[in-house]
């Protein structure tokens, strides 16, 4: 395993507030991360773009 990655569960224990590990959670961090990810490439894009 890497630096800062997190074995996640395969079923959710439904702990409150959830636990790192938990699937739900390790799910949204990812698409969270996914967007962000996104998101900074189209600003890159588009400032490529107008520098030209």
């Amino acid at each position: 395993m890497g630096k800062g990655t997190i074995k996640v569960k395969k079923k959710c224990c439904h702990s409150q507030p959830p636990c790192k590990s938990c699937p739900i959670v390790a799910l949204r961090k990812l698409l969270k991360d996914q967007k962000a990810a996104e998101v900074k490439k189209a600003q890159k894009k588009t400032k490529k773009k107008d520098a030209k």
